[in-house]
């Protein structure tokens, strides 16, 4: 179950412990007897191996001793600071009479953050959220110590999103880390950064990212909504929030940008979007998009306006190319030969000639290759990978043309719409493409040209009325008035043109 969290005192964003992960620790309060509560976290963790229990005996100024516990996750827990500022301190305690939990949280421990808890449940989550618990023998209390310290990937380059021109830095999968990212783009003291908890048993933490005096707080509190509304076991990565914030999960287009890229997800909140992280992934979600958003590269706004404008006309001929190229084809071979001209009608029917297939069984077959040959080199490592998807479309396309299966003008277009497919700068919107290519192709064996604009019709009324977020997936193609024309698939203006926020999102501000 999602949950909405608010930060308590010490910075942390514990929320209750859920009762599906261990119901009977609710309500079981520790005991104050170190011996007993030591055992108590330890049966209730399963006694796991890389659970660290190191017992101390702290010397008072009179000369007696008092019986403590430090316990720590070995992984993810700093070693160094539970050493230097837990342990060490600990164990220099020798000239105050009193050595109580208060003394020891004011003055003995020196780690930053520092949480009294009295309850087993509270003191478990604390071990499995990298804090240090310190137990004090005959005190009822646990001190939590942040002490976080996990091994992760570094700050590196982007790997699905790479630009020429442009900042490099892309998001890891540790939440701070992303979140720090953000802040450094974004130096505002009016970024919200609201912090969330999904999944009963993962407790994956997140936070919900944007400007408190641009974004619309109905879309806000949209979002807020639907994250509290889920109900899941586990959340590993943000794609599968995806089902679950989406107006129409059941569309094949996505309603939902993903970006691994820090200076798009700021540039998302700049317009007033609302971005969420999620720990353990490396991509943040926008939210709401537009289609025309999804031919749209970072790089364009850091190169000429007119090279910007030139390459989006491009990737909407590339996206055209990869919907209805192969159909194009279907059609005019089987309907409607008298629509090309004479020679190279006869070019392609020389071409075709012994070939067993209709066109469009033809074409079938080179999609379904080459979306096979797409898939494995994929899935194989490294250079392995790059040869099974150069030379295997290589050697398999020459293999068939030869055998006569497909004809060598077919080979060609298929080779063009998988081009086309390529430049799609969003990897899930070409996915909705290719996916959409196949019942085009379907019609257009079946009604020829009337099939294509049947299919293609029903696509473009499927995505005028298709929303995110209560936002037509098509407002950037109708805009209201010609000002609020800045940024667009046709267009792009320079940058000191650009004036005003997209004026569809029902902004707080619109003027930058």
């Amino acid at each position: 179950m999602g949950k909405l969290l608010k930060k308590s005192a010490s910075g942390s964003s514990y929320g209750p412990l859920s009762e599906a992960v261990a119901p009977y620790l609710a309500e079981q309060q520790l005991s104050g007897q170190l011996e007993k509560d030591l055992q108590l976290i330890q049966s209730s963790t399963q006694n796991p191996s890389d659970l660290i229990v190191r017992e101390l005996l702290l010397q008072k100024g009179d000369g007696s001793e008092i019986r403590a516990a430090v316990l720590y996750i070995d992984g993810l827990a700093e070693k160094d600071i539970v050493h230097q500022c837990v342990i060490l301190p600990l164990m220099q305690i020798g000239h105050h009479n009193e050595v109580t939990l208060t003394y020891i949280e004011k003055f003995v421990i020196t780690a930053s953050g520092i949480k009294r808890v009295n309850s087993l449940a509270e003191s478990i989550k604390g071990l499995l959220y990298s804090n240090t618990l310190v137990l004090l023998d005959g005190v009822g209390e646990v001190l939590l110590v942040t002490s976080e310290g996990w091994e992760h990937r570094i700050v590196s380059n982007p790997t699905s999103e790479p630009i020429i021109r442009g900042p490099q830095d892309a998001f890891n999968e540790v939440l701070r880390t992303n979140t720090a990212l953000i802040r450094r783009k974004i130096k505002d003291p009016k970024l919200v950064l609201f912090p969330i908890q999904i999944g009963t048993r993962t407790l994956t933490d997140g936070v919900i990212a944007y400007l408190q005096d641009v974004a619309n707080p109905s879309i806000v509190d949209e979002v807020k909504r639907r994250l509290a509304a889920i109900e899941t076991e586990g959340i590993l990565d943000s794609g599968q929030l995806e089902d679950y914030l989406e107006d129409s999960p059941l569309s094949p287009f996505p309603q939902i940008s993903s970006t691994e890229r820090v200076d798009k997800a700021a540039a998302a909140i700049l317009e007033g979007k609302i971005v969420v992280l999620v720990d353990g992934t490396p991509f943040a979600l926008s939210m709401p998009i537009t289609f025309t958003e999804f031919l749209l590269s970072t790089e364009d706004y850091y190169t000429s306006y007119i090279a910007a404008t030139m390459l989006r006309w491009v990737r909407f001929l590339a996206m055209m190319m990869a919907l209805v190229l192969p159909s194009i084809y279907i059609a005019i071979t089987s309907y409607h030969q008298e629509m090309i001209p004479t020679e190279l009608m006869l070019a392609i029917a020389s071409n075709r000639s012994g070939i067993p297939f209709p066109a469009f069984v033809e074409a079938l077959i080179m999609e379904i290759s080459l979306e096979l040959l797409r898939e494995a080199s994929l899935r194989l490592p490294g250079t392995m990978g790059q040869t099974i998807g150069i030379v295997g479309a290589l050697v398999i396309g020459q293999a068939a043309v030869q055998a006569n299966i497909v004809g060598p003008v077919l080979t060609i277009i298929v080779s063009f719409t998988a081009i086309g497919a390529f430049a799609i700068p969003n990897y899930n919107a070409s996915l909705a493409i290719r996916l959409l290519r196949f019942p085009i192709m379907v019609l257009a064996a079946v009604f020829g040209i009337f099939g294509i604009v049947f299919g293609t019709s029903a696509i473009l009324i499927h995505m005028i009325h298709l929303r995110s977020f209560g936002v037509s997936y098509l407002a950037a193609l109708t805009p209201q008035s010609l000002k609020s024309v800045d940024d667009s698939i046709v267009f792009k203006k320079p940058g000191p043109s650009l004036k005003y926020r997209q004026s569809f999102l029902g902004l707080k501000k619109q003027k930058p």
